[in-house]
């Protein structure tokens, strides 16, 4: 929102004051369309973070299980059940974050479209009625006949009545749209959260990168022993196959 109306001008209702409400008019469906979109984008980004995270969760119940099996061999069992542990402490980030990005991105702007666009659609619906029953008595005013007093007088007091009316709700149009620029500050406040989240994802990615540095030797030795040394030790419970998609995700995971 870029434009804030005058109050002195929208009670005069000038050509100025109908201007500035149409350009604001426009911006505030510009806004809305918008807003709607990054919604969407914030649940599908939500939606498959999750989808990522159940599929992260049942390759480490995988490793877990290999583990389990390899508990004869204390080098494979320590490399394994330290990678998953690892890959656990990711998926608890990434869950914390898909939280966050919910409830400081999403629910705020689906409150703000929810309460305060609505009050500005509904503040419109008014504006308009009476902008229209404004128009309709100052014809009416107009056209009445001078020689009829009690047309002209009844002509007059509808359209101060009407006029009354329109102040009312052209005042509490005005103050929707005012408070629809208002915006800026809400909008600094969720950049600062969005700022806040690559900062600590950052932080995240960086202190993991640290951890698996620690451990990757043991798992590229672990590699090699898979599939060059013990193929037929593991194969009565992993078979081939699974050991060659085992080999392809652990080096993934450790570059």
């Amino acid at each position: 929102m870029k434009i804030t109306v005058d109050f002195e001008e929208c009670l005069k209702d000038s050509p100025r004051f109908r201007a500035t409400i149409e350009e604001a008019e426009g911006d505030v469906c510009e806004l809305e369309s918008k807003l709607d979109k990054l919604v969407k984008l914030c649940i599908g980004m939500i939606d498959a973070g999750k989808a990522y995270n159940t599929a992260n969760r049942q390759f480490v119940n995988g490793i877990q299980e290999l583990a389990q099996q390899s508990a004869k061999d204390d080098v494979i069992e320590s490399s394994l059940n330290k990678f998953a542990e690892n890959l656990q402490e990711m998926i608890n980030y990434h869950t914390i974050l898909f939280d966050q990005a919910q409830r400081s991105i999403k629910s705020q702007l689906q409150t703000f479209i929810r309460e305060d666009l609505r009050k500005f659609k509904e503040a419109k619906k008014q504006f308009d009625k009476v902008s229209e029953e404004k128009e309709a008595a100052l014809s009416k005013n107009a056209q009445a006949p001078r020689n009829k007093q009690h047309e002209v007088e009844e002509a007059t007091s509808i359209l101060i009545a009407t006029r009354k009316c329109f102040r009312h709700i052209v005042l509490d149009y005005v103050l929707q749209i005012n408070v629809l620029h208002e915006l800026q500050p809400l909008m600094k406040q969720l950049t600062g959260q969005l700022d806040q989240l690559v900062i600590d994802s950052a932080k995240e990615r960086k202190d993991m990168e640290m951890k698996h540095s620690t451990i990757q030797h043991k798992v590229q030795e672990l590699l090699q022993t898979l599939v060059t040394h013990k193929p037929l030790a593991m194969a009565h419970y992993t078979g081939p196959e699974n050991i060659c998609c085992l080999q392809r995700q652990m080096s993934f995971y450790c570059g």
